[in-house]
C-alpha cells in the first residue's frame, strides 16, 4: 500500500520533532506522541533506527556495506555526474553514487540530496549547514566537498568524495595492526579533528564508524552533519538551543555534558577522541600511560581533560617515543625507566655488575630525564601558546575582525581562548616571550569581550578582567626588562583598553583619565620612540583630551586636539602606507569637534566634520567592506548632522542623520550580535527627531522619539546602574522636552523635564554624571522653576 504524501510528512514531522529529545528518552517520548498510531511509531523508530545504525545509516560520502534499502528511484543525473546506484539512505535523506562521464576527466563521487518538500526548515538548514561546514575544511583525513546545490524540484544536495573505507575499528582487526601501528593511525585522525578546531568546528560524533579508513590505510572522518561550530545559533531561543544540542549523538562515545544536554565543544571531541582511543585498541592489555591517556581524556569534569587535541596528540606521541607522558607524572626514578627504554644499549651496564657505576647511571638518567621533562613541558606550553595566540587570537581573528557578522565568531573565539589563557597566565616556568605573548592573547581576548571601540561591547566585566591579567604579567615583565620596547607597549595599550571601558560604559572619567596618564608616561619614557610607542602615545593623548572635555576643561581639550591632529597629518606624511594612522586622525577629528560643539563653536565644529566624512570615506573607499571604515563614516556623519542642527540648518542634518543611519542599519541586519552598532542605532533614532523639530514635523518626531525611548528603556531595565544607559535616558528625554517645547505642548514638555531630572539626580547620586553634563544641565533651570520643578 502506498503511503501519501501527507501521511510522509506527518512521519517525518515526528521524526524531526524527536531529534530535539535526548537520546536516551527518545523512544519513549516517540511512543507518547503516537499513542495508538502503532504504523506511525513504527515508521518513525524504523527512521531513527536507519539514522543511528552503522553499518546503512546515511553516512556522507561512506560506501554502504549491507542493509536492506527503502525504495529509491534517483534521477538520471545530477550536475556534471550520471547517477550509478543508491549507496546509503537512512532518517536524512538518500546517498547515491555518481560518475562524472562528460569526457575531461572520470572520478566517483557521493551524492547527498534531501526533499525539502518533506523536511522541516530545521532539517533544511542542518543540510546546509553540513555544506558550510565541508566546504571550510580541508585536510586529507576529512571527506572533500565538491560542488552543491539544488535539483530542479527544490531538494538541496551536496557532491563530495566517494569515500570506500570501512570504520577504522574493523581495519585495524582485519589487518592485524599492533599498538604502534593503531596509535599511528590515530595521530592521523587527531590531525583531522585539530583541523577542524583550528576552523572552530567541532565534529560532535567521532566514533568508529564516523572514520573510515580507505585501501590505502587513510583515516577520513565522515558525516560532518551534525557539526556546527562551537555557538549555536545566538539568534535561537534558549529552550531551542538546549534542544538542538542533543542531535545525533552517539551514547557511549558522547561526553557525559552532551547526554545532560550541554552544548558540544572542543573538550566534548576530545572526550570523544578517547573512548575511540580505547575502542581503537580493543581489550589488549593496556600500559600504564595508554590508560591513564584515556583516563584524562574521557574525565567526567570537561575542566580535568586535556584542554586541546594537541596536548592529546602529544602525549600518543611521548608514548610512541618512549618519553614520559603529561598524564602520567613520574618521579626521578621512574623516569629512568623512560631513559632506558630509549636507549636500550645502557642495559648492558647491568651486566657489569657494578653497583657504583650502574648507581652513577641511573643519577644520571634521573638528572636528564628530570631536565628532558622540563625541556618537555616548556616547549608543550610554548607551543600550546603559540597555537593560541598566532592561529587563533591573531590569525583567524584579524581575518574576520572586520567582516560583517562576526561578532558571534569572535566571541567564540574569547570562550576557547580562556582555557588557554588560564592554564598559561600562572606558570612562573614560563620564558619571558610566553608571558608576553599570554599577556597579549589576554588583551586581544577583552577586545572580543568588551571594547567600546569594537563591535564586542557584552561583558566589560569579562573585559576588565582580561585586561587586569595582562596588566599583571606586563608590569612584572617590565619591571625585570625596561628597555623592552614591545611590553612597553603592550603595557601602554593596556591601560590605555582599561581607560576606554572606565569612560565608557562605566563613565568613571577621573580613574580613565589617571590610566591614560600612566598609559602616555609608559609609551613616553623612552629617549627614541618606535613607531608603535609613538601612535600609541598620540592615541592615548586623543582618549585623554576626549576625556577632559567631559570633565569640563574644554578649551584644553580643544587646544590638545589641534596639537595632535597636527602631529598625527605629520607621521601620516612620514608613514603614508599605515591605515591606522588615518583611523586615528578621523578619531581626532571627530572627537575635537564634538568638543567644540560644546563650546557653541558651531560653525568650525561644521566645519572639522566636513573635513571628517570625507576623510572616513576615502577611507572607507580602500576597503568598503571594512566594518571599522563602515562605522567611522557613520559617526563622522552623526557628528557632522549635530552640529548642522546646531546651525539650524536643518535639511542638510537631516540628511547626514538619516545617512548615518543607513550605514548603521546595514552594520546591524549584518550582525545582530554588534552591541556597538546597535548602540549607535538606538542614539540615532532618538537624536533624528531634532531636524524634524526644526522642520516642523512634530507628529512625526514624537513617533520616532518614543519608539526610541522603549528601545533606551529597554537597555536601562537589564543594567539599570551603569552610568551610559543612564544618560541614554537622561538625553532621550531632553529630546522629548525640546519636542514638546517647540510644539507648545506645556503638560508633556514638564512630564519629560521631570523624567530628566530624576535620571540627573540617579546619575548624581550614583557619581556617574560628568561635570561638562551637569554644566549643561544647569542651563536649565528656568525651566525647571516654569514647570514647578526643583532646580539642579
Amino acid at each position: 500500500m502506498t503511503r501519501s504524501s501527507e501521511r510522509d510528512k506527518q512521519i517525518l514531522d515526528l521524526f524531526d520533532a524527536s531529534l530535539d529529545q535526548p537520546s536516551d528518552r527518545r523512544k519513549a517520548w516517540l511512543a507518547e506522541q503516537a499513542g495508538d498510531d502503532t504504523e506511525l511509531l513504527n515508521a518513525v523508530l524504523a527512521m531513527l533506527d536507519l539514522d543511528e545504525r552503522d553499518d546503512v545509516t546515511l553516512r556522507t560520502g561512506a560506501a554502504a556495506s549491507s542493509g536492506d534499502r527503502l525504495p529509491v528511484t534517483p534521477p538520471d543525473r545530477i550536475g556534471a555526474y550520471r547517477i550509478v546506484r543508491v549507496i546509503g539512505e537512512g532518517g536524512m535523506g538518500v546517498v547515491y553514487e555518481g560518475e562524472r562521464d562528460n569526457g575531461d576527466f572520470e572520478h566517483r563521487v557521493a551524492i547527498k540530496v534531501i526533499r525539502p518538500g518533506l523536511m522541516s526548515p530545521k532539517l533544511v538548514s542542518r543540510f546546509e549547514n553540513e555544506r558550510k561546514i565541508l566546504a571550510s575544511l580541508t585536510h586529507p583525513g576529512i571527506a572533500k566537498l565538491f560542488d552543491g546545490g539544488e535539483l530542479d524540484d527544490g531538494s538541496p544536495f551536496i557532491i563530495m568524495e566517494f569515500i570506500h573505507g570501512v570504520p577504522i575499528t574493523r581495519w585495524i582487526d582485519d589487518h592485524n595492526l599492533n599498538e604502534t601501528q593503531a596509535l599511528t593511525l590515530f595521530l592521523d585522525v587527531l590531525d583531522a579533528i585539530a583541523h577542524a578546531h583550528q576552523s572552530l568546528i567541532v565534529h560532535r560524533d567521532i566514533t568508529p564508524s564516523n572514520v573510515l579508513v580507505t585501501s590505502e590505510g587513510q583515516p577520513k572522518l565522515i558525516d560532518f552533519g551534525i557539526a556546527k561550530p562551537q555557538a549555536d545559533d545566538p539568534d535561537e531561543a534558549p529552550a531551542s538551543r538546549d534542544s538542538l544540542v542533543s542531535l545525533s549523538f552517539t551514547p557511549g562515545f558522547a561526553a557525559p555534558e552532551r547526554e545532560q544536554g550541554a552544548a558540544p565543544n572542543i573538550l566534548s571531541d576530545v572526550f570523544s577522541l578517547g573512548r575511540l582511543l580505547q575502542a581503537i585498541l580493543g581489550k589488549a592489555q593496556l600500559s600504564h600511560d595508554l590508560r591513564a591517556v584515556i583516563d584524562k581524556a574521557c574525565q567526567a569534569n570537561p575542566k580535568d581533560r586535556y584542554a586541546s587535541v594537541q596536548l592529546l596528540r602529544e602525549d600518543i606521541e611521548a608514548i610512541l617515543t618512549g618519553y614520559p607522558v603529561s598524564a602520567n607524572p613520574q618521579s626521578a626514578f621512574g623516569q629512568t625507566g623512560y631513559y632506558i627504554r630509549r636507549h636500550p644499549i645502557a642495559t648492558s651496564f647491568a651486566g657489569l655488575a657494578a653497583a657504583g657505576i650502574l648507581g652513577g647511571l641511573i643519577v644520571m638518567s634521573s638528572l636528564y630525564a628530570s631536565a628532558e621533562l622540563a625541556r618537555q613541558k616548556a616547549n608543550q606550553r610554548f607551543t600550546e601558546l603559540h597555537e593560541l595566540a598566532n592561529t587563533m587570537m591573531f590569525d583567524i581573528y584579524d581575518d574576520i575582525d572586520t567582516l560583517p557578522g562576526a561578532t558571534s565568531a569572535k566571541e567564540e573565539l574569547a570562550r576557547t581562548a580562556q582555557t588557554y589563557l588560564d592554564s598559561l597566565s600562572n606558570d612562573e616556568d614560563a620564558s619571558p616571550k610566553v608571558q608576553l605573548d599570554t599577556a597579549l592573547g589576554y588583551k586581544r581576548l577583552a577586545a572580543i569581550q568588551g571594547s567600546p571601540s569594537m563591535s564586542s561591547f557584552s561583558s566589560p566585566e569579562a573585559a576588565l578582567e582580561s585586561l587586569d591579567a595582562a596588566e599583571v604579567i606586563l608590569t612584572r615583565l617590565l619591571a625585570s626588562d625596561p628597555a623592552n620596547d614591545a611590553v612597553r607597549l603592550a603595557l601602554g595599550k593596556t591601560y590605555f583598553e582599561q581607560a576606554h571601558i572606565a569612560n565608557n560604559p562605566y563613565q568613571d572619567l577621573e580613574k580613565a583619565h589617571a590610566l591614560l596618564d600612566r598609559s602616555v608616561d609608559v609609551m613616553t619614557a623612552v629617549e627614541d620612540p618606535s613607531f608603535d610607542l609613538h601612535h600609541g602615545a598620540l592615541a592615548s593623548r586623543g582618549l585623554r583630551a576626549t576625556i577632559m572635555g567631559w570633565q569640563g576643561e574644554r578649551e584644553a581639550a580643544a587646544d590638545e586636539f589641534s596639537t595632535l591632529i597636527t602631529e598625527i597629518r605629520t607621521l601620516i606624511a612620514d608613514h603614508p602606507d599605515k591605515p591606522e594612522l588615518q583611523q586615528s586622525l578621523g578619531s581626532f577629528l571627530r572627537n575635537h569637534a564634538e568638543v567644540l560643539s560644546r563650546l557653541e563653536e558651531f560653525e568650525e565644529a561644521a566645519n572639522v566634520l566636513s573635513d571628517a566624512v570625507e576623510q572616513a570615506q576615502t577611507l572607507l573607499a580602500t576597503d568598503p567592506e571594512n566594518t571599522n571604515y563602515q562605522r567611522a563614516v557613520a559617526i563622522a556623519q552623526w557628528r557632522y548632522a549635530f552640529a548642522l542642527y546646531n546651525l539650524e540648518r536643518h535639511e542638510e542634518a537631516l540628511a547626514q542623520y538619516e545617512a548615518s543611519m543607513a550605514i548603521t542599519e546595514n552594520l546591524v541586519n549584518a550582525d545582530p550580535d554588534n552591541s556597538n552598532a546597535k548602540s549607535l542605532l538606538g542614539t540615532l533614532r532618538g537624536e533624528i527627531i531634532l531636524p524634524l523639530i526644526g522642520l516642523g514635523r512634530f507628529e512625526e518626531a514624537e513617533t520616532i522619539g518614543l519608539e526610541s525611548l522603549k528601545v533606551q528603556q529597554a537597555a536601562f531595565g537589564e543594567q539599570p546602574t551603569v552610568g551610559r544607559y543612564q544618560r541614554n535616558m537622561m538625553v532621550q528625554h531632553y529630546q522629548l522636552f525640546e519636542l514638546y517645547s517647540q510644539a507648545g505642548d506645556e503638560a508633556k514638555a514638564c512630564a519629560s523635564l521631570s523624567e530628566l531630572r530624576r535620571y540627573v539626580i540617579m546619575m548624581i547620586d550614583q557619581d556617574n554624571i560628568t561635570e561638562g553634563d551637569l554644566t549643561d544641565l544647569k542651563t536649565l533651570n528656568p525651566n525647571f522653576q516654569t514647570c514647578s520643578l526643583p532646580e539642579l
